[in-house]
């Protein structure tokens, strides 16, 4: 099957394999479906009480005005778990 890509979305997926050490694009494209399918597959109301609890937090602090930028916490993130 051949897939065409435009410029940008070939330059994010280069990007992102330099970033996460994926050999290929196939490789990055095949997790990010998986990635995809998991998070869309889990509904809210499955979740344990805990996690649930933890999601609502997080809405009504932000519905507070008391989020961090995106850019910030995505740092963050990649600091913490992408090595």
């Amino acid at each position: 099957m051949a897939i065409v890509l435009n410029a940008e979305t070939q330059k994010l997926i280069e990007e992102r394999m330099k970033e996460t050490g994926f050999d290929n694009a196939d490789e990055l494209v095949r997790v990010a479906l998986e990635t995809l399918h998991r998070v869309r597959g889990e509904d809210f109301e499955e979740l344990d009480l805990k996690t649930r609890a933890a999601i609502e937090e997080g809405l009504a602090e932000a519905d507070r005005g008391e989020g961090r930028p995106w850019e910030e916490v995505r740092e963050e993130l990649g600091a913490r778990f992408i090595k």
